[in-house]
């Protein structure tokens, strides 16, 4: 079996042409949150030289004198599209591993020349097109590393290979490892670069003849896998089954300064039960709430403070998560100091048959069957249709900015497209 990975193109950007075909050959970028940064580009953008991650205000001569569209993030959308091409690849491989938002691991057979199956991912592209409507590259290889080489290889020379690069053959591999920079290499960052540029690696075919104790010797044991990989050797295999989830964190830039404890415990409280619901979405109960709280970095004197405690017994329920956080907000605040971020984070999370219970603390045996009413009543009529008294209602100042959102195509039904 040879290793593969996809990526969509441009993925959000890909996605809001999606459901907006007058987005579709024109400059396109999808901002950051609070609308500050570029961080998903069209080619048409790219072609006018807009960088990732570009603060907006530097852009403005660009974007009117070209009229490039802007649309903000919209992460629930992504993470739909992200489900439903995951799907088309698990119909084609028996092993597929999410990577991250637009890329994903699999195995396909190899074929008995010993060369990757590119027909095989060719299908896969167009099953991907065809049922989702995202344009996808592919890379092969006989090792991870090797297929994520294949990939970027793919993205960078789009027109020449067609969306898939194959790495199996050993003559081709060797001439165009040759040619790429050691730097583009997956997990050779600047400063590991930097390390190696005095040791003459310039190139990826340079790091994969370096020997395995030098490798080790200058990025520890990770580099010497990498070299390994880069060499044809197979150090790691696909992680099919995800691990439980360690933690769940919910951390947002406000949309607005916010300078009164009042407001700051209400968005604490926001997050605190956004994060038990990640938990509880999974089984999940958690032992450990860390909260915090500070002001913009690029301000003298700025606000920074954290509080953390054990919860115990351990749980999701988001009132006493929420309850807890909001306590934490108020014993953070400064009065006179002004916010600009707040977050929580659950830790020690473990699944809720293994919950141990606590002597001291007084059970609600009600609480199950609440959640789960909470949960499915949300689920069906949208996030926050029920929600905590002490969250407050309706939009906020302090709210993460998306401004130029499009709408929840596939996941409100209120806002799925209609043709007429």
């Amino acid at each position: 079996m040879s290793h593969a990975i996809v990526d969509v193109s441009n993925f959000y950007v890909s996605a809001e042409r999606l459901f907006d075909p007058s987005l579709r050959n024109r400059p396109t970028i999808v901002l950051s949150n609070n609308d500050g940064c570029a961080v998903s580009r069209s080619e048409e953008a790219k072609a006018l030289h807009i960088k990732m991650g570009a603060p907006v205000f530097k852009l403005r001569d660009t974007i009117r004198r070209h009229g490039v569209e802007l649309r903000s993030s919209n992460y629930e959308l992504y993470a739909d599209l992200n489900r439903r091409f995951n799907q088309v690849i698990a119909e084609h491989s028996d092993s597929c591993e999410i990577y991250s938002i637009d890329e994903s691991f699999f195995r396909l057979p190899t074929l008995p020349s010993g060369l990757g199956d590119v027909a095989g991912a060719h299908r896969i592209r167009a099953a991907i097109l065809r049922a989702v409507g995202l344009p996808t590259r592919i890379g092969l290889g006989p090792t991870r590393t090797l297929s994520k080489v294949a990939n970027a290889l793919a993205k960078a020379s789009e027109k020449i290979w067609d969306g898939v690069v194959d790495l199996h053959d050993e003559d081709l591999r060797r001439r165009l490892l040759a040619v790429w920079p050691v730097e583009e290499v997956w997990g050779v960052a600047g400063a590991l670069s930097a390390r190696l540029r005095p040791l003459g690696v310039r190139t990826a075919a340079d790091l994969a003849s370096m020997p395995p104790a030098v490798a080790r010797e200058v990025g520890t044991v990770v580099l010497e896998r990498l070299v390994r990989e880069l060499a044809g050797v197979e150090c790691v295999e696909l992680d099919v089954p995800p691990g439980p989830r360690k933690g769940a964190a919910v951390t947002r830039c406000f949309g607005e300064p916010v300078s009164d404890c009042a407001t700051l415990r209400e968005a604490m409280i926001r997050r605190a039960v956004r994060a038990a619901e990640k938990a509880r979405h999974e089984g999940l109960v958690a032992s450990r709430l860390i909260a915090f709280a500070h002001g913009s970095r690029y301000k003298p004197d700025a606000p920074s403070a954290s509080r953390s405690a054990r919860l115990s017994p351990a749980t999701h329920d988001p009132r006493a998560i929420g309850a807890l956080a909001g306590n934490m907000a108020e014993a953070m605040f400064t009065p006179g100091a002004v916010y600009s971020k707040c977050g929580v984070m659950l830790e020690g999370l473990h699944p809720v048959a293994a919950t141990q219970g606590d002597l001291f603390a007084s059970a609600d045996a009600r609480a199950p069957q609440l959640l789960a009413a909470v949960d499915g009543l949300n689920e069906r009529y949208g996030r926050s249709t029920v929600r905590l008294a002490a969250e407050g209602r309706g939009a906020r100042a302090y709210d993460t900015k998306r401004t130029m959102k499009s709408p929840s195509w596939t996941t409100r039904l209120a806002e799925v497209p209609v043709a007429h």
